[in-house]
C-alpha cells in the first residue's frame, strides 16, 4: 500500500533527504524565507538515471484509423487491457504539468514525464475562471502543508477518482457484455464502471456519484461516452484540479490501428471554467498474458499516512511555513509552468520544494 502514495510521501522526504542545507526551524520562530536549500537532480543523488525515451501521445485523431474487428453483436472490438505506460506523460498527478520534478529525484525518475495532456489551451493549464482559480490555489495552499484530512488530495484519501481521471491514470481493461462496456482500472481507488449503451436517459439532476452517471453509443468506429451526474468532491488529478457539480465529460475512443487507441475527452463546467477544454492520451493493447487482473484494494478512509501528513503540515505553518503545491525546475527555481510562477513570487516559500519542509 505504501507505494501507492508517492507524491504526496515524496515531497516530505525529499525535503528531510535531499535539502542540500537542511536545518531544523523552531516552530515558534516563523521563518518563511528560510533556505532550506534546495532538491538535487536526479542524476546528481541516484546512481544511474537512465533516459527512457518514452513516446509521445497523439494530440489529434489521426486521418486515416483501421475500420476495427467487429465482435458478433457488431460492435468495434476494443476489448482488451489498454496501457499509457509507455508514453511520457498520464493523468496521475498533474494534466496540466505532468509528473513533479522533486517527485522524480525520489524515484530516480527522468524529467521526461513533465508536460500538458491539454491540447486546446495555449498555456496547457485548465481555464479556470477568477473564482475557480482562487479556490484551485486554495487546494494547492493546503497540499503544501495541510491543517485538515481534507487538504489532501483526494487520491491519498481514498476517494474514487471520478471521470476522466479513472481514465488517464493510465491503465484499463475494457469487456462487453450484453447491452453495456465494463471498464476496470488500475490505480488506488479502482471502481469499475458499467456503461450502459442502450440510449437511455441519464439520472435526474439531484442523483450526484463519484463516478458520475455515464451513457454510452457508437458514433460509426468511436465509442462516445457522456457522463454528467458528477459529483463535486473530484479532481482530476492530485494537483488541486477541482470541478463543481455542473460537470458534464464527453469522452471518444477510437483504435488507430489494431494496437494503438486514441482517447480525448472534452470537460464542461461552465460555473468553474470560462470556456469548455480538452485533453487528449494514447493507450497501446497490452499482450493478454501481460494484462493486470483486479485484486482487492487496501486503500481505506482510516489510512493512518494521512493523519500523519496533516501534523507534518501543521508544524510547518506553525513555523511560519505556507506556500503552494507547485512543481519547480530544479535547475532554475521556477514553476515548470510560467502560468504559476506569480504564485511562487507572492509566497516566498522556501525555494525548490514544492511540499513544505519537514519540521521537527
Amino acid at each position: 500500500m505504501g507505494n501507492q502514495y508517492p507524491q504526496w510521501t515524496m515531497g516530505i522526504l525529499a525535503a528531510i533527504s535531499l535539502a542540500l542545507a537542511a536545518s531544523p526551524a523552531q516552530a515558534q520562530t516563523p521563518a518563511p524565507q528560510k533556505d532550506y536549500g534546495r532538491i538535487q537532480k536526479a542524476q546528481d543523488v541516484c546512481p544511474s538515471v537512465a533516459v527512457r525515451h518514452r513516446k509521445q501521445h497523439l494530440h489529434a485523431l489521426p486521418a486515416k484509423v483501421i475500420d476495427p474487428p467487429q465482435t458478433d453483436s457488431g460492435w468495434p472490438d476494443f476489448q482488451g487491457t489498454w496501457s499509457a505506460n509507455a508514453y511520457a506523460l498520464n493523468g496521475i498527478h498533474s494534466i496540466e504539468v505532468g509528473n513533479d520534478p522533486a517527485g522524480n529525484v525520489i524515484q530516480c525518475e527522468d524529467n521526461s514525464n513533465v508536460g500538458s495532456l491539454l491540447i486546446d489551451t495555449p498555456d496547457g493549464m485548465i481555464p479556470y475562471n477568477e473564482e475557480g482559480q482562487k479556490k484551485k490555489m486554495e487546494y494547492l495552499a493546503g497540499v503544501y502543508a495541510p491543517t485538515k484530512r481534507l487538504d489532501i488530495d483526494t487520491d491519498v484519501l481514498c476517494f474514487w477518482r471520478g471521470v476522466p481521471h479513472d481514465t488517464t491514470a493510465g491503465t484499463f481493461r475494457m469487456q462487453y457484455i450484453p447491452g453495456f462496456i465494463v471498464m476496470h482500472t488500475q490505480g488506488i481507488v479502482s471502481p469499475t464502471r458499467i456503461i450502459p449503451m442502450d440510449g437511455r436517459a441519464h439520472l435526474t439532476e439531484n442523483v450526484k456519484l463519484m463516478m458520475g452517471d455515464s451513457v454510452g453509443h457508437w458514433q460509426g468506429h468511436t465509442l462516445v461516452v457522456e457522463t454528467t451526474n458528477n459529483s463535486g468532491n473530484t479532481w482530476f488529478d492530485k494537483h488541486g484540479t477541482w470541478h463543481s457539480e455542473e460537470l458534464r465529460v464527453v469522452e471518444q475512443w477510437t483504435m488507430v490501428d489494431q494496437n494503438t487507441m486514441y482517447y480525448q475527452a472534452t470537460v464542461y463546467d461552465p460555473k468553474v471554467f470560462t470556456k469548455p477544454w480538452s485533453l487528449a492520451m494514447t493507450f497501446n493493447k497490452m499482450p493478454e498474458n501481460m494484462s493486470f487482473v483486479t485484486r482487492e484494494e487496501a486503500c481505506h478512509e482510516g489510512e493512518r499516512s494521512v493523519d500523519r501528513s496533516v501534523r507534518a503540515g501543521q508544524r510547518a505553518r506553525e513555523a511560519g511555513i505556507t506556500g503552494y503545491h507547485i512543481h519547480v525546475d530544479l535547475e532554475t527555481g521556477k514553476a515548470v509552468s510560467p502560468a504559476e510562477q506569480k504564485y511562487l513570487d507572492e509566497s516566498h516559500q522556501p525555494p525548490g520544494l514544492s511540499y513544505a519542509p519537514m519540521i521537527k
